[in-house]
């Protein structure tokens, strides 16, 4: 509920705008495939399940992932929840590796839950972007989260925290410092028409409303990841129940 998967896709399609980008974006939710419902995905879509389990090669992926009309690829998960177990976190640690060699950019719309396979994704990220909005459960839950991280190891450098729905009621990001002990990276302002409005659509907001505060908060977002070196992967978690 804190907009993960609408910024993923959103981020998405403005690195794909980069001349000589190419970009594919994994539906990390294998249980209820976000991307689906977002981008309006017919459930006879090919999905993760069609790539082997064994040796994964370029060629397979071609029947495999769907072109978004925005021209960023997708790999979607499984139509149906209970198909999600038939996915380790290992075949997804051998997808990434090879989506690493063919794009330039790897965005995964992770999970809100905290499972093996999360883990996988933020372990082998280059940065991961949390998102929060200002109201007090997902702030407590972007501090366990960051502790959790931090216990696994992750470098707090890593992370970039974005606040999205900025300027909606709650905390504002300047308070942020004493609840998190960080201010937010980037605020992306509360604008539900503009959001309601493209996903009404199926399209990206950034595509249909370059100038909106929104879509320069995203680019922002990517041009700040694409500053880090050897940016490649980014993985997106919520951090927030939904």
């Amino acid at each position: 509920g804190v907009g993960r998967t609408t910024i993923a896709y959103n981020m998405a399609v403005q690195f794909g705008q980069m001349p000589g980008v190419r970009v594919v974006l994994i539906d990390g939710d294998l249980q209820f495939g976000d991307l689906r419902g977002l981008l309006r995905v017919p459930d006879t879509a090919p999905s993760i399940l069609q790539l082997p389990t064994d040796r994964i090669a370029e060629s397979d992926l071609a029947s495999v992932l769907w072109r978004d009309p925005s021209g960023i690829d997708l790999l979607l998960a499984p139509p149906r929840v209970e198909q999600a177990e038939m996915i380790t976190a290992r075949d997804m640690e051998k997808v990434i590796s090879l989506l690493r060699r063919i794009y330039n950019v790897v965005v995964v719309d992770s999970p809100p839950a905290v499972t093996d396979t999360t883990l996988a994704f933020l372990d082998d990220a280059d940065s991961i972007v949390s998102v929060i909005t200002p109201d007090r459960n997902s702030i407590l839950t972007a501090r366990l989260a960051g502790q959790a991280f931090v216990a696994a190891g992750m470098p707090p450098q890593k992370m970039m925290l974005v606040m999205n729905r900025a300027g909606s009621p709650g905390i504002a990001p300047e308070h942020l410092g004493a609840e998190l002990g960080r201010l937010p990276d980037v605020a992306i302002p509360d604008d539900q028409a503009l959001v309601k409005s493209t996903t009404a659509e199926g399209v990206p907001f950034v595509l249909a409303e370059p100038k909106a505060e929104a879509s320069r908060a995203v680019a922002h977002i990517v041009e700040r990841l694409t500053a880090q070196p050897e940016a490649a992967a980014v993985a997106a978690p919520s951090t927030a129940p939904r």
